[in-house]
């Protein structure tokens, strides 16, 4: 299985083709776009909340854990993440920049 983290860039939801997400993420050859269906028995979380697909929102910041097929990805889990102060991911206070004339260069 692959793992993928970014942001969202679009949910998509047409009657003619299954239901979808694209994800943007950064690389190291720069930021790349994936496109990953969204299976019917796939999870949804926010923290120990179990979310809807309408509750996805452009922008949040997700980590998803894929199943992959021939010529295409299947989300098996998708974890929203928020993102800010002591998060999972160990930002600080410090490690935020701050804007103004008393950010030191």
């Amino acid at each position: 299985m692959r793992m993928i983290h970014g942001h969202i860039e679009s949910v998509i939801n047409r009657p003619t083709i299954p239901l979808s997400l694209v994800v943007r993420t950064r690389t190291s050859l720069g930021t790349d776009r994936l496109e990953c269906v969204i299976g019917t028995n796939s999870r949804i979380n926010r923290g120990s909340t179990r979310l809807s697909v309408e509750e996805l929102r452009v922008g949040e910041f997700v980590v998803a854990t894929l199943r992959v097929h021939a010529g295409w990805l299947e989300a098996e889990q998708i974890d929203v993440i928020k993102l800010g102060i002591d998060s999972a991911i160990g930002l600080s206070g410090e490690d935020i920049p701050t804007q103004g004339a008393d950010r030191i260069a």
